[in-house]
């Protein structure tokens, strides 16, 4: 059986979407993480960045990550706490029909579009990457950029504040997580590295910052200007 498959696989996903649980992870919303040491480097082959990506976002105030991809082998809810515990940022790679049918999303929880998104998707030529992250409850993110090499995958955030009038308790915190395609096809079992940011500054200024920092390792890779 080839890696991918085809859509047709994907029926049947909005059965196994509705009311479900499970387990998920997050992280703080001021860390800084690469797992990877000296970044992506975009223009290597199979490498690309996006700065506006096709995605579900869900948000949701429970106490795992609101969607999330289920374990083939039925975990227990032992098994699901202890990961909930152990880890409060998670990330996956859905790069098969198989994996997609796992996705799950989290009691209370709306995620509008899902099933058009995955029907949407073709996983020949691109593949999804599920990201999830805890945030203060009154902050929410955006996120700015993506980048993506065949063993690595990187996502850079900027953190904000909601709008005054918005109620939020100053301590509660919530779960975002956002499912992204991606334009290029990986794989789940090469990618080994993963690669977050989270920032206050504006996407704007974070991407501005990004392509200056690239222009300037271009120039002086060349020599620069004399």
């Amino acid at each position: 059986m080839n890696r991918r498959e085809s859509l047709a696989a994907f029926a049947g996903v909005a059965a196994a979407l509705a009311g479900c649980s499970g387990y998920g992870s997050a992280t703080s919303e001021s860390t800084q993480t690469r797992a990877a040491e000296g970044g992506i480097d975009t223009d290597a082959p199979g490498a690309g960045s996006a700065t506006d990506p096709e995605m579900v976002h869900v948000r949701g105030a429970t106490e795992q990550a609101p969607l999330w991809l289920a374990d083939p082998d039925s975990e227990t809810e032992r098994e699901r706490r202890s990961h909930r515990e152990r880890r409060r940022h998670s990330r996956t790679v859905v790069d098969t029909p198989a994996r997609a049918e796992r996705l799950r999303v989290a009691d209370g929880v709306e995620a509008d579009g899902l099933d058009s998104f995955l029907s949407e998707t073709d996983l020949d030529s691109q593949t999804l990457y599920l990201e999830s992250v805890e945030v203060r409850a009154c902050f929410e993110l955006t996120l700015c950029r993506i980048e993506w090499q065949p063993d690595e995958v990187s996502t850079d955030y900027a953190r904000t504040q909601l709008p005054y009038d918005t109620r939020c308790g100053v301590d509660d915190h919530v779960f975002e997580a956002r499912l992204v395609r991606i334009p290029a096809s990986l794989s789940a079992d090469e990618v080994r590295g993963y690669g977050s940011s989270i920032g206050t500054a504006g996407c704007a200024r974070r991407n501005r910052a990004e392509a200056e920092s690239g222009d300037s390792a271009s120039a002086a890779s060349t020599g620069g200007d004399r």
